[in-house]
């Protein structure tokens, strides 16, 4: 997994804002 990647992005901002811990 790397931040490079939109995917794992996306996953890993919704983690921090919302707080939610799923991939999409």
């Amino acid at each position: 997994m790397s931040n490079s990647n939109k995917a794992t992005g996306s996953v890993k901002w919704f983690n921090e804002s919302k707080g939610f811990g799923f991939l999409s």
